[in-house]
């Protein structure tokens, strides 16, 4: 892990402001490194400079923009993750067209901090320097640059420069800690390769941390890589963390399968999308209203991918509005909720808006649609709003900690006293499974639990001739809906509302009887008599189908519908009995072991004056229901 705390600087300003002669003259190393760079004067590629400052407790580093309007996507991808920002404004030209767009850039990224530097003050007298102090000044009101420090310098006689380094440190102090998801994640925004080395990532690690050896996912291509090497700060070391700029060589993947707005992260930490739900503000200059379906240029971590603007709550969106918008991309992308992003339009390019990242993995909205618009507004809530509406886009699938943490771009800590607050309010439910506690919403496991009864009554709609469902029946189908844990969950919690009723492995409805028609009840009443009358010389069924002269199919639903209602008993396939007879035969049976302690066979046999397979059946069937049990040749009571 590197020493010191890093500090990410981004500069900001105009073409020819003199952005990176201000981070060599801070640094005394030239962020232009491109030989085209060198040859045209101007910046091209990002720059990435350390500024080594002897025994401050930080370690500063520069990322240096391009300030010409066509590499303001560049300058996008730069911004997208720094902590501080330096707006850069020459004091011989004053704020200029590119001051303005990278400025409503940094304010649309939300970057919290930052100080305005006017460069070239050796080439304006001091009224000139006033008035640019004075015009800088209102530029920046109503932002998070009004009161921040106003340095003037000069990089080519050193001026301001001492006084801006302790403005610089001061600023550094200052700089909050970032939130960290739990997870390693990293925007790449530089990729090269090192003779000897290989293909190497580098970009400021938002998240976790990161070691050699580990193994890792390049999203949104989802390539597995491992970690040859990690440097920070020109040096190798064996870890990196949150907040710092970090160079990694990769294993196990070309450069040409590498580019700038991939991310590089824990495996099976992000999810590839191709839309995303935002709350999106567009700018008081932006031109001319947001319309539905428009196409623009969308920049997120250090990614550009063109989308389509789905407007969710209104027809189009004004100048200074803002609004619920889902952009439907045409490559997909990695995002975490609360990622800010920045929209420019599609040609002629220009910034217009931007907001933050709601849910990174929507489904496709209808508009106008009340419920989606309350669910996005719960997205901007409390923490226990937040919550609450990952468990409504869940539905039946329930969240751990870690899924929902995971989900949110934080750790599980982050989520769980909102979890009890909510099962305490009842609006969620906890599910018992086997490692850990997983939740549904309330009103997700009030669904499934009338869908729960929905089956049973589904299922006595096709069979109205069965008292009870098989229980397993029940549950391979509610395991289309949700899983085994919350199916218990729910018949054991009785939370389908004392709906149904649970008997062994049967499954019934309160109050419900058998329904036949009056042909079926007639039929039934004739092969209950016929058993009841048979006693203990049973019929066989295919023998009493024919004496009665019924139609197979029929007669077969009717025994069944009988031997549901434990009318009947098959004591084995060869074997049926009325449950008159079993009644009687229990006592028999009961009665002969308190007399004789036993019974054997041939003693049952010779009792109910018939052949040995009856008092076989009727004694193997009373060990199975668990009335007597099996003693050598007897069988005596349990």
């Amino acid at each position: 892990m590197a020493d010191k705390d890093h500090v990410i600087l981004g500069t900001a300003g105009h073409i020819d402001h003199g952005k990176s002669a201000l981070v060599k003259a801070l640094t005394g190393t030239d962020p232009d490194t491109l030989p085209e760079e060198k040859l045209r004067g101007m910046t091209i590629e990002l720059g990435f400079i350390f500024m080594d400052i002897p025994d401050y407790e930080k370690q500063i580093v520069f990322i240096d923009v391009p300030g010409h309007e066509k590499f303001v996507k560049t300058m996008a991808a730069g911004a997208s993750n720094i902590d501080a920002a330096l707006l850069v404004i020459a004091a011989d030209e004053g704020v200029s067209v590119q001051t303005r767009e990278h400025f409503d850039i940094l304010r649309l990224l939300d970057v919290p901090l930052g100080m305005v530097v006017l460069t070239k003050s050796d080439l304006v007298d001091p009224d000139r320097l006033a008035e640019v102090r004075d015009d800088a000044g209102r530029f920046v009101e109503g932002s998070f640059l009004e009161g921040a420090p106003v340095a003037a310098v000069s990089s080519l006689t050193g001026a301001g420069l001492p006084e801006l380094k302790f403005a610089l440190m001061e600023m550094g102090r200052r700089v909050r800690k970032r939130s960290d998801a739990g997870f390693f994640r990293m925007p790449v925004d530089r990729v090269f390769t090192i003779q000897g080395f290989g293909t190497v990532a580098a970009g400021t690690i938002l998240g976790g941390s990161v070691g050699v050896g580990d193994r890792l996912e390049v999203y949104p291509e989802r390539l597995p890589v491992r970690v040859r090497g990690v440097q920070v700060h020109g040096r190798s070391a064996e870890r990196s963390g949150i907040g710092t700029r970090t160079a990694l060589n990769l294993m196990d993947v070309k450069k040409e399968d590498l580019r700038r707005g991939q991310c590089v992260a824990a495996a099976g930490s992000l999810t590839p999308t191709n839309r995303l739900d935002t709350e999106l503000l567009l700018l008081v200059d932006a031109g001319k209203e947001l319309k539905h379906r428009e196409r623009i240029r969308l920049h997120v971590g250090t990614d550009e991918v063109i989308a389509r603007v789905v407007l969710l709550d209104r027809a189009a969106v004004q100048p200074g509005e803002k609004g619920f918008v889902q952009f439907v991309l045409e490559a997909p992308t990695v995002a975490i909720p609360g990622d800010r992003f920045v929209i420019r339009t599609f040609s002629p390019l220009m910034t217009i808006g931007g907001g933050r990242v709601l849910d990174p993995t929507p489904g496709r909205h209808k508009r106008f649609d009340d419920q989606v618009i309350q669910g996005l507004s719960r997205l901007e809530g409390s923490r226990d709003e937040v919550v609450e509406q990952l468990l409504v886009k869940a539905r039946f699938a329930p969240q751990s900690l870690s899924d929902l943490g995971l989900s949110l771009g934080g750790r599980a800590d982050d989520v769980k006293e909102a979890l009890a607050a909510l099962v305490a309010g009842g609006k969620a439910v906890a599910v018992p499974f086997e490692r850990e506690e997983r939740y549904l919403h309330a009103g997700a496991a009030a669904e499934l639990a009338e869908r729960l009864v929905g089956l049973v009554k589904d299922y006595f709609e096709k069979n109205p001739h069965k008292l009870s469902m098989p229980l397993g029946d029940l549950r391979s189908q509610f395991l289309k809906l949700s899983e085994a844990a919350v199916f218990k969950k729910l018949l054991g919690g009785r939370a389908a509302g004392g709906g149904i009723e649970v008997q062994g492995n049967e499954v019934r409805l309160p109050e419900r009887g058998v329904r036949m028609t009056a042909r079926e009840q007639e039929l039934a009443r004739k092969i209950e008599e016929a058993f009841l009358k048979a006693g203990y010389d049973s019929p066989l069924e295919d023998e009493l189908c024919r004496t009665l002269g019924a139609e197979r199919g029929l007669f077969d639903k009717v025994l069944r519908s009988l031997y549901d209602q434990k009318k009947l008993v098959r004591l084995n396939p060869k074997v049926t009995y009325h449950a008159e007879t079993v009644a009687s035969m229990k006592a028999l049976v009961q009665d002969q072991c308190k007399r004789k302690g036993s019974i054997a066979i041939a003693e049952l046999r010779d009792a109910i004056k018939l052949s040995r397979k009856y008092a076989q059946a009727v004694l193997e069937y009373f060990d199975r229901i668990g009335m007597t049990r099996r003693a050598e040749d007897r069988h005596v009571l349990k």
